[in-house]
């Protein structure tokens, strides 16, 4: 996989100049040395994160986090904010709306001001929770402010980067890979979830058809399978983002077929 950098130019590392100088002087060594690049590359994309994190200084705010989402896990939260695509919720959990209050100046228990945070931009959510906390947030807890405001869940996302899941959300790819066996996406605002396989599944097995274990499981979660479409559809009856929780079942399932398909087909 080839990064470019801000002047557009190619690099031969998995990730951009900036990420790579970054990561490189978190492991003591030269920014412009290429003696740990592949130990790099072989890092987690939150281990990556953390790194470049810190070569921000102790206190890192909203534009800086999202500058570092955007260039290792290619997830653009000013797109989603801008779109106001992500999380449909009512309201957001209670640690993000207590941060929000406070730094609203009421009592953090109090729900005078939830409309008004509610309407606000998810980035000006995130600026404000950052803040509140005195912009000390660690990488960890950073990932879980996003979550729960973007709806983007980049633990989960890092944890499958190698798995062979393509993962489209918020209208954007957030992972893709040229043997990926499944599709993982949702619509704009999470309300629904899709499955599908790839080309590659369709050319190693010789079909498109999913296999019968997995059919069985993801329909037992409540997905319905859309034959003009070719991919299985599940709607949150609530009409609220479909939970993380469910997420997980549906990834575990569709990771625990794709490693029955490696052993199959010898991938």
């Amino acid at each position: 996989m080839r990064a470019e950098d801000s002047t557009g130019i190619q690099q031969t590392t998995k990730y951009s100049t900036a990420v790579m100088e970054a990561v490189r002087l978190s492991l003591f060594v030269e920014s412009n040395s290429t003696q740990l690049d592949q130990l790099i590359d072989t890092m987690t994309k939150v281990e990556v994160m953390d790194s470049y994190l810190d070569s921000f200084g102790h206190k890192v705010k909203g534009k800086e986090v999202r500058e570092v989402v955007k260039k290792v896990f290619c997830a653009d939260l000013n797109y989603i904010s801008e779109k106001n695509y992500g999380s449909k919720l009512s309201i957001y959990p209670i640690s993000v709306m207590q941060s929000l209050r406070i730094s609203l100046n009421v009592d953090p228990d109090s729900t005078e001001m939830d409309t008004q945070i509610m309407a606000m931009t998810k980035n000006e959510v995130m600026d404000r929770a950052i803040e509140a906390h005195n912009y000390s947030l660690t990488g960890e807890d950073t990932r879980v402010v996003i979550n729960q405001i973007f709806g983007v869940n980049l633990d989960g996302i890092s944890g499958l980067e190698h798995v062979r899941i393509s993962i489209y959300s918020k209208g954007q790819w957030i992972l893709q890979g040229d043997t990926d066996l499944f599709i993982v996406s949702s619509n704009l605002d999470d309300v629904e979830l899709y499955l599908a396989t790839t080309a590659y599944f369709k050319e190693i097995t010789g079909s498109n058809q999913f296999p019968d274990s997995l059919k069985q499981t993801v329909m037992s979660f409540g997905f319905t399978y859309n034959a003009d479409v070719d991919h299985f559809i599940y709607r949150n009856p609530t009409n609220e983002s479909v939970p993380d929780a469910l997420k997980g079942q549906v990834l575990g399932s569709v990771v625990g077929t794709i490693h029955e398909l490696i052993e199959i087909y010898s991938l």
